[in-house]
């Protein structure tokens, strides 16, 4: 029971939080840099042009279902180009498990690409995590990818050419508290079951 109990408390603190990009508002010109918060963690967002680096407009876009999400403003239907790119600063604020990107607005051939960098405001470099080539797609940022940037443009001129950052996703990291206390009760599970096998046989003889 006590283990069901702490195992429970576990699972809460490592439970999922979704960024929608609308936390600061919807259909909106957020600036060149935006830090949206959700369930006690927060997450900043930049927007850069491709190739010079310099500074663009964010903008939280909300038309409905596949058309919802983070996109550069200016841009066709303010969404992200091959000319320009969102960069994500990891950790988030407290750090969590960076998990997945999500793409929206991905149709008629298009593609999102999303990469690690560790260097601000430039793609040069940036090693691909994965593509995206349909709305609701996604790409699992790796364990060893937490603390840089996660870059996402559109890779094609297919389409439209344009495609949303839909959401990303984080989990809480439990604390080595609660860690060792598990480990503890596991440890004493484990001491009990023998100790019951050990008077089985006894019992038995």
């Amino acid at each position: 029971m006590a283990l069901a109990v702490i195992g429970a408390g576990l699972a809460t603190q490592a439970k999922a939080v979704n960024f929608t990009f609308q936390e600061n508002g919807s259909n909106l010109d957020l600036g060149p840099t935006s830090t949206f918060t959700n369930s006690g963690f927060s997450l900043t967002a930049s927007g850069f042009l491709t190739p010079s680096g310099a500074t663009t407009h964010l903008f939280a876009k909300d038309l409905g279902a596949g058309e919802i999400g983070l996109g550069i403003f200016g841009t066709t239907d303010n969404e992200i180009t091959t000319s320009n790119f969102i960069q994500l600063t990891l950790p988030t604020t407290p750090a969590s498990n960076f998990q997945l990107v999500i793409g929206g607005s991905v149709s008629g051939g298009e593609q999102m690409d999303v990469f690690f960098t560790t260097t601000p405001g430039d793609l040069t470099g940036a090693t691909l995590i994965g593509s995206i080539t349909a709305t609701g797609g996604s790409v699992t940022v790796p364990a060893g990818d937490q603390s840089g940037f996660i870059d996402v443009t559109s890779a094609n001129t297919l389409g439209n050419g344009n495609v949303l950052l839909a959401s990303v996703t984080v989990g809480a990291i439990p604390e080595p508290g609660s860690v060792a206390l598990l480990a503890m009760a596991l440890a004493g599970a484990g001491i009990e079951g023998l100790r019951r096998t050990l008077r089985a046989r006894q019992a038995s003889k």
